[in-house]
């Protein structure tokens, strides 16, 4: 980017230079209509204008506000030569923060931050181009910004790409939750019910959350190809977004409509082959039989316990899945 010497505050150089541009459209735009006859063909030199208007950014000509932008937890600072009055045409919130302050400091975070040339350039030209992962980032700054026509805008290319099955639908989900977009997140969550046998085999489902999921177990339009299918969904969710247990205990009690049945086998030593000695089923947690073993002599050295004067313990945990979906009564 190039830069210039931004003009004092209150400068009137870069009002008249943007009002030339915006007189210029105006006449462009003007019909024939002389001794009442009928308009002719109009004179459009509205791209000439978004021309204008880019270079005016990209050169800094006539700026008269500094905006230096930081990426949090960096000391990365992006300057941007801008113009209060088109600045203050979009966004309230600029027009408080510049006041009469030529020079601004402003903390994004870091994704936000690197795409902030994109957002300013469509304050100036009204356009951008999208890439899937610079959604969420220029939609933080559409709404923290209160530019309205841009939120909208990234709103539309979200459900158009899931649409299209090219889009993030579990991010873009918990993003729209987040930030209470109803219309996203419902858009969202149609196409993962839609898709659930893609979503269900891709990297995305390990990121579904607990509250998704239940969003998607009480929809009757998810299209599998059986039940048996949603249980295996189901079986790879909880291996993958969850932490492999040595104890169900630290699940927390039943969760997503599963429960842990628990089997310890205790080993044993005959004619030098290792086989069970004896199997205890437990459900949920181990505290509640904590002292299964406590009728075991364990202090003799010959112990039918003791395999090698070590006891030999097998522990196998089961989830038992319960239905989530209530018939009614």
């Amino acid at each position: 980017m190039l830069r210039t010497e931004s003009t004092k505050p209150g400068s009137w150089g870069s009002f008249w230079a943007i009002l030339t541009l915006v007189g210029l459209a105006t006449r462009s735009a003007q019909r024939a209509d002389v001794g009442g006859e009928a308009a002719g063909p109009s004179i459009n030199h509205a791209q000439m204008l978004l021309q204008r208007l880019q270079e005016l950014l990209r050169q800094g000509n006539a700026s008269d506000v500094v905006l230096r932008v930081q990426a949090v937890g960096t000391e990365e600072v992006r300057v941007f030569h801008a113009h209060r009055l088109l600045l203050n045409l979009h966004s309230e919130l600029f027009r408080g923060l510049l006041g009469n302050q030529s020079e601004v400091e402003l903390l994004e975070p870091r994704d936000c931050a690197a795409v902030f040339d994109k957002f300013i350039r469509y304050l100036y030209c009204g356009e951008l181009t999208l890439v899937l992962a610079q959604a969420i980032p220029l939609h933080k700054l559409a709404t923290k910004y209160g530019v309205t026509s841009l939120r909208r805008g990234v709103a539309d290319y979200m459900r158009a790409h899931l649409a299209g099955g090219a889009g993030p639908a579990v991010g873009w989900y918990h993003y729209a939750q987040s930030t209470g977009d109803e219309a996203l997140r419902a858009s969202c969550l149609q196409f993962l019910a839609w898709n659930l046998s893609a979503v269900a085999g891709s990297a995305e489902w390990a990121l579904v959350s607990p509250e998704l999921l239940a969003q998607l177990l009480q929809r009757s339009d998810l299209v599998l190809q059986d039940e048996l299918e949603l249980f295996q969904a189901l079986e790879a969710w909880l291996g993958r977004a969850r932490p492999p247990a040595v104890t169900p205990a630290s699940s927390g009690g039943e969760a997503a409509g599963v429960s842990f049945q628990k089997t310890v086998l205790v080993g044993a030593r005959q004619q030098g082959r290792l086989l069970v000695r004896h199997a205890y089923h437990f459900h949920q947690s181990s505290e509640e039989a904590g002292d299964f073993l406590a009728h075991a002599d364990l202090q003799r050295r010959n112990s039918e316990y003791l395999v090698e004067s070590t006891l030999h313990l097998h522990l196998i945990v089961k989830p038992v899945y319960h239905t989530l979906i209530r018939t009614p009564k």
